[in-house]
């Protein structure tokens, strides 16, 4: 089908259904209007028998209603007409026969009682009438307004109801009259519609035939085309586009002498084959590389082979795989010579008459980098294994010294602590206490600057597991302290460092041991999930807490907030630690506190380096 074809249809159909809903509810709404116009005049005329029909409702007198409800006929021409108790029993009916018995009306029948006057269509005797109920309350003078909308008698509840069939033969007339001038004015606004819908189609129609036609002719290689703008909207703005780049193409278009010139001037070796390797055209870049003056038929796959023995033919590989890119591969030059290259290539064209299209880079100076990369590496590994060696020297050269030092001034205060003068032996102690410090201040240092060289391997490792172990290392602390410690359920699996990871537990822990002075030291350690990638973990206390101007500085190296007394010592280079073995593992790790409300250590892990994004 074609598209103006499916466009008009759809129009066309809009339209039906826009003219059937406006007919129809037209309609709904105008016999809507004209039943409650006649309901209005119907209560403004019960409002002037109001009182009687009272009267006669209270005394349940017949007689009077009747007398009454002739009346209301004769102001509204209604077809019957009735008095109506609450319970639905009819005091007074035109039709004297019906007097007595129980109304049987949808209007009464509601399950909602009756507030206000109500009405609908129905059908007596065969004529279409307005049937009508509306409550008759106690109020000596009821308006027009009270007795349509609150009954006759006003806002009281209502004592009965007037109910009469009103007639639709002089109303039916004009309402029909009206309902055919709304389709009258609906057919002429939707014949209206699909004219200027026509004139629509037409405008955006032309607009792209006009394109269909400035395309066929590019395609057919005539880019000197321009279509006319007929329209000033989006399509109008395509038209001018498709103008524009027609006129690019036409500018732009280069001929295969150019074409020619530009693979000459390439600073890299290019060269086509064949689907079957023979060489067809090979730029000045591949004449000097190579040595091959290109002139005598050659083969691609006489010139490239694999640098490693037994590896697979490249041009049969590219052949395969109809591209590569580099793949380092050894080029037979003019001389002989074996010359390492890169090489980049694909296939174009269609089966039977593929050319392969190749790009060779000089690797010599590259792999030369790589040989002094290569031995730059094994010197560096040589130094830091020299280095290590001598930290280990070092230290026992100093460690050695430094335990004579604390072991002779201990031997010296507990023999001569009675003989010495009190300055002498407080020197004595300082001398012992500085001797220990210096001592652990090596051991960390030595630790810390080992964390970079020392590589155990990797594993997955139960965080549960290494908490735990965490948590029996420092039994005699958690003892002496009485704490308790709560390792929460679901610490996951890792894929690290096990021996690093259980020293920061064990250093967390213990620091939350050491700065804290409650009575019942508690430590909690918890994990849970963090995006798609991490675990979060959490190492709580109840202790002294830490000022937030201290969150950065206490993970430096040998930094403390208290003096050297205080909470039992220490250098101050666990949490510096704990930092470096976070930060190995992809990680990060951070402090929450409140200054004598307790600390959260965080720390984020991935669950799985091998994955890690």
């Amino acid at each position: 089908m074609k598209l103006h074809f499916k466009i008009f249809s759809f129009i066309l159909v809009l339209v039906g259904v826009s003219l059937w809903v406006n007919i129809h509810f037209s309609g709904k709404a105008v016999t809507e209007a004209l039943s409650a116009q006649i309901t209005d005049n119907a209560a403004a005329a019960a409002g002037d028998v109001s009182a009687p029909l009272q009267k006669a409702l209270a005394a349940r007198s017949e007689l009077e209603a009747i007398k009454a409800l002739h009346l209301f006929g004769q102001k509204t021409g209604a077809l019957y007409a009735a008095v109506v108790a609450t319970d639905g029993t009819i005091v007074a009916h035109t039709n004297v026969a019906l007097t007595g018995t129980v109304l049987k009306s949808r209007l009464f029948d509601s399950p909602s009682p009756v507030e206000k006057a109500r009405f609908r269509r129905a059908d007596y005797n065969g004529e279409e009438t307005v049937e009508i109920l509306l409550p008759l309350r106690k109020k000596d003078k009821p308006s027009n307004e009270d007795i349509l909308f609150e009954g006759l008698g006003g806002g009281a509840a209502p004592a009965g109801f007037l109910y009469a069939g009103l007639p639709l033969t002089h109303a039916k007339k004009a309402e029909t009259s009206i309902i055919y001038r709304l389709i009258l004015i609906a057919v002429l606004i939707a014949a209206a519609a699909l004219g200027l819908s026509a004139l629509f189609v037409r405008i955006v129609l032309g607009q792209l035939n006009q394109l269909r036609t400035g395309i066929r002719k590019v395609r057919d290689g005539d880019y000197n085309v321009l279509i006319p703008v007929i329209s000033g909207d989006e399509l109008g703005d395509v038209a001018i586009s498709f103008n524009k780049l027609a006129k690019g193409l036409a500018e732009t278009t280069v001929s295969k002498q150019y074409l020619d010139s530009l693979l000459e001037s390439m600073p890299d070796p290019l060269i086509i084959t064949d689907e079957e390797g023979k060489i067809l055209k090979a730029n000045m870049a591949a004449h000097v590389f190579s040595g091959h003056d290109f002139k005598t038929p050659l083969n691609i796959k006489d010139l490239l082979e694999p640098q490693a023995d037994g590896g697979v033919e490249p041009f049969s590989l590219l052949s395969w795989t109809g591209h590569t890119k580099e793949m380092d591969l050894l080029f037979k030059a003019g001389d002989g010579s074996r010359i390492p290259v890169m090489l980049s290539a694909a296939f174009t064209g269609g089966a039977g008459r593929r050319e392969a299209v190749i790009i060779l880079k000089d690797t010599t100076q590259h792999k030369q980098s790589e040989a002094k990369l290569t031995q730059y590496l094994k010197e560096v590994e040589m130094v830091n294994s020299e280095l290590d060696a001598f930290a280990h020297t070092v230290s026992h050269d100093l460690k050695e010294p430094l335990r004579g030092i604390e072991m002779f001034s201990n031997i010296l205060l507990a023999d001569f602590a009675k003989k010495l003068e009190p300055q002498a032996a407080d020197y004595l102690g300082r001398i012992s206490k500085a001797s220990s410090r210096m001592r652990r201040l090596i051991d960390d240092l030595l630790s810390y600057a080992r964390l970079a060289r020392v590589r155990n391997p990797y594993e997955d490792t139960s965080t549960a597991v290494l908490a735990a172990e965490a948590e029996a290392s420092l039994a005699s602390a958690i003892e002496e302290k009485k704490a308790q410690i709560t390792l929460a359920p679901g610490l996951p699996t890792l894929f690290g460092d096990p021996v690093k990871l259980r020293q920061v537990f064990q250093n967390l822990i213990a620091n939350a041991l050491k700065y804290n002075t409650s009575t019942a030291p508690s430590v909690r350690v918890a994990a849970e999930r963090f995006g798609e990638y991490y675990w979060k973990f959490s190492v709580s206390d109840n202790g002294i807490g830490i000022p937030a101007q201290y969150y950065e500085e206490i993970f430096k190296m040998f930094k403390r907030l208290h003096s050297r007394q205080e909470f039992g010592g220490g250098t101050g280079a666990g949490l510096a630690i704990v930092k470096k073995i976070v930060e190995e593992h992809g990680g990060k790790v951070w402090v929450e506190s409140k200054e004598g409300a307790g600390s959260v250590f965080y720390f984020l892990i991935p669950a799985d380096l091998r994955n890690r994004p």
